[in-house]
């Protein structure tokens, strides 16, 4: 697979970084991931917006101009994808190459650049029949609303779900329920939707924001009010919705089955609004 690093198409193993990037010792950098449906780019706009928020709150010092969409499509034709092709496109940006230390660079830096594009095929047994996951406790920091490219703690707690035989984990702080590993949650309660706030607790997730715009226009009152773990056993459905997964329906938290255990009503609806909309748009 060919990437794009620095200025630079290489084929993935010669994709070399400077050891002293900050990315690579400090996890200092942002990213984003994109969906790619018929050969265009998702929700674009949005995602290149919140990754320039990104950026800001780190402090990194780089405005993004039109590299997001030029990369993709140098990306596209050199790995010779066709637009039939179900595509995930990875992009970070680093604060550069310094020598190791917490302190900022005091010199102007020029950041790190990382891209790939590579297959991914939408888990439709997950979609069409929806997943089990669990809590897991959120110790997470405190900036969850920025898409930072330090993620060892999603990950283990993603590693803890899968070793207890889950597809996710839900994090909770205090009680509350926040957001998945790598996407959001939603829960319906006689026919209204809740989530949690977008707040420094969770990373506003375009999908999620796409999601609740759907269920503004299909008269779905939504209510940004987190879900507590005590209430689980009362909630009719839940769903998670990341950039990869789009609605994927939740059956089963811990030992709580939701609903009947099956897809619910709500959801089966979102997905279908979610389909006509990528059919008008993007196809």
């Amino acid at each position: 697979m060919i990437v794009y690093i620095n200025g630079k198409y290489l084929e993935e193993d010669n994709a070399n970084v400077n050891a002293n990037d900050r990315g690579y010792l400090l996890a200092d950098g942002a990213y984003e991931g994109f969906r790619i449906y018929n050969g265009k780019i998702f929700k674009l706009k949005e995602h290149k917006n919140r990754f320039q928020r990104s950026l800001d709150e780190l402090k990194i010092s780089y405005t993004i101009e039109n590299e997001i969409q030029e990369i993709y499509e140098n990306l596209f034709a050199k790995n010779n994808y066709t637009n039939k092709d179900e595509l995930f496109f990875y992009m970070q940006i680093t604060r550069g190459v310094a020598p190791r230390d917490h302190a900022f660079p005091k010199q102007e830096m020029t950041v790190g650049v990382y891209a790939f594009l590579s297959q991914k095929k939408i888990n439709l047994d997950a979609y069409n029949n929806g997943v089990k996951v669990c809590t897991v406790p959120d110790n997470r920091w405190a900036r969850c609303d920025i898409k930072c490219i330090s993620l060892i703690a999603n990950c283990l707690a993603k590693q803890t779900a899968l070793d207890k035989g889950f597809a996710d984990g839900l994090f909770v702080h205090d009680g509350v329920i926040t957001e998945g590993t790598a996407t959001n949650v939603c829960f319906i309660k006689d026919g209204v939707l809740y989530t949690h706030g977008a707040t420094n607790r969770i990373l506003s997730g375009v999908t999620r924001n796409f999601v609740l715009d759907l269920c503004r226009e299909n008269d779905i009152k939504v209510i940004e009010f987190p879900m507590t773990v005590d209430k689980l056993s009362s909630i009719d459905e839940a769903f998670l919705t990341g950039t990869t997964g789009e609605i994927t329906p939740i059956i089963q938290i811990d030992d709580i089955s939701i609903g009947n255990g099956e897809v619910g009503v709500v959801t089966k609806e979102l997905q279908g609004k979610y389909r006509e909309y990528l059919d008008t748009h993007f196809y």
